[in-house]
């Protein structure tokens, strides 16, 4: 087990550096054994999709959430950003975990290992062969190769990329756009994108559509955090502002006690009741703002050769449209704190060039169609690496990242740039890269 040491909510992230050091002495994190055990169950976990009606049906009958403050450092474009003489803040609502374990205790109360293991104190062992999702909400910050990777807990370098993002993309550049956020967790970047789609006016049918797919290791964390998360984006934007008239006005002429919805503002704390007809205007607006929304569970290795099934498939169909294309021809790929680990680097690329790879089967390299760098230009291809520059105890890293990426020969033919296009290097530096192909 390996624990990054970095809290979200640490006011100095600096006082924890000498923890991290010490947690590098452990041999057992980084040695022969633990890079063929991550092989071997990587190999292992399929990749599964879970539909919009399984996640929905997944969904307790009352989500609890607090506000997740994002520091921006550029002028304002949100209306959901609130800034101040010397900084700037956008925010999401995000499910509290304390929500997502109670959760998971209701579905397991049948179960009175479960039910023990939830009046276990902190620092008491938890047998976790009666439900282990209950460890790692207890802990998201320990990760556990092949079997748990972090994806409860919301990392720094996901708030760095909804910076960058907030700087350099502008709404309409993203309409019509198929985004693919890899190891998504708690899906910020992606929620952000999302919130930026529901405050904006709905695009016409007639129009493409505007995917975002989530792909993260654990299908658990996609159910408990990821889905949720993405709910709530669709609650405090505009878009669900038809939907609460609706019910308001229902509830003023009916004599029985109607749901009481929180205000629309994600700076606060709030429990949203989660009812039949909210799952039903959410399914609505998808169709209204013209929005795709698919979520992947398992390791790269198997959802690359999702992408490629699904690829053949649509090749068979010559598909037109952008939504029918299968799991290719993505626009914009965000992965956030995923190369922490050397072993799984090379998973992680090809599943990035499956994902992102020309759709013409033409003489042309990959370079030729790719190259270029300016966010504005027409159809251009934005892949986004955030992660620090070093993760104490497990050797990864940006520059490691960069060296990986320089001698891999999974995209033959391919001139491969990595540009640093964001940085900062107070405490332990944290940068976003650009990879180009």
């Amino acid at each position: 087990m390996f624990k990054f040491g970095f809290a979200l909510d640490d006011e100095d992230v600096d006082a924890e550096i000498d923890y991290i050091l010490k947690q590098a002495g452990d041999k057992d994190i980084r040695g022969p054994s633990v890079s063929k055990e991550f092989k071997e169950k990587s190999e292992d976990v399929s990749c599964v999709e879970l539909s919009i009606e399984h996640l929905l049906n997944s969904l307790p009958t009352q989500l609890s959430y607090s506000p997740l403050e994002i520091p921006l450092s550029s002028s304002p474009s949100s209306p959901t950003s609130a800034s101040t003489n010397e900084s700037r803040v956008h925010y999401l609502s995000r499910r509290d975990l304390f929500d997502a374990r109670f959760q998971v205790i209701s579905e397991d109360k049948d179960n009175p290992d479960v039910v023990e293991n939830s009046t276990k104190k902190k620092n008491e062992p938890i047998d976790v062969s009666s439900d282990p999702r209950l460890q790692f909400l207890d802990t998201p910050s320990d990760l556990v190769p092949g079997v748990y990777e972090g994806g409860l807990k919301t990392w720094e370098c996901s708030l760095d990329l909804v910076d960058y993002l907030d700087a350099n993309l502008d709404t309409d550049d993203l309409k019509g756009k198929k985004v693919l956020e890899l190891g998504c967790g708690t899906g910020v970047p992606s929620l952000y994108l999302l919130q930026r789609i529901f405050s904006s006016p709905p695009i016409e049918s007639t129009s493409e559509k505007t995917v975002i797919h989530f792909q993260d290791y654990n299908p658990s964390a996609l159910e408990l955090v990821t889905f949720p998360n993405m709910l709530l984006t669709w609650y405090m934007s505009s878009a669900s502002q038809p939907f609460l008239s609706s019910q308001m006005s229902h509830s003023s002429s009916s004599d029985f006690d109607a749901p009481e919805y929180p205000p629309l503002d994600p700076t606060i704390a709030g429990d949203l009741p989660v009812t039949s007809s909210l799952k039903n205007a959410f399914q609505q607006s998808l169709e209204k703002y013209n929005v795709q929304l698919r979520f992947f569970g398992g390791s790269w290795k198997n959802f690359k050769n999702l992408i490629r099934d699904s690829n053949a498939q649509a090749n068979q169909s010559q598909a037109q449209h952008t939504f029918e294309r299968g799991l290719r021809g993505y626009d914009i790929l965000l992965t956030s704190e995923t190369i922490y680990r050397t072993d799984s680097v090379p998973e992680l690329l090809h599943a990035m060039w499956e994902a992102t790879r020309p759709f013409s089967s033409s003489s042309s390299s990959p370079s030729d169609n790719f190259s270029r760098l300016a966010i504005f230009e027409p159809n251009p291809l934005l892949i986004l690496v955030a992660a620090k520059v070093f993760y104490f105890g497990v050797g990864g890293g940006l520059d490691v990242f960069a060296e990986a990426v320089n001698k891999w020969d999974g995209a033959p033919g391919a001139n491969i740039q990595v540009t640093t296009v964001w940085e900062k290097n107070v405490g332990v530096g944290r940068r976003i890269v650009r990879v180009v192909w």
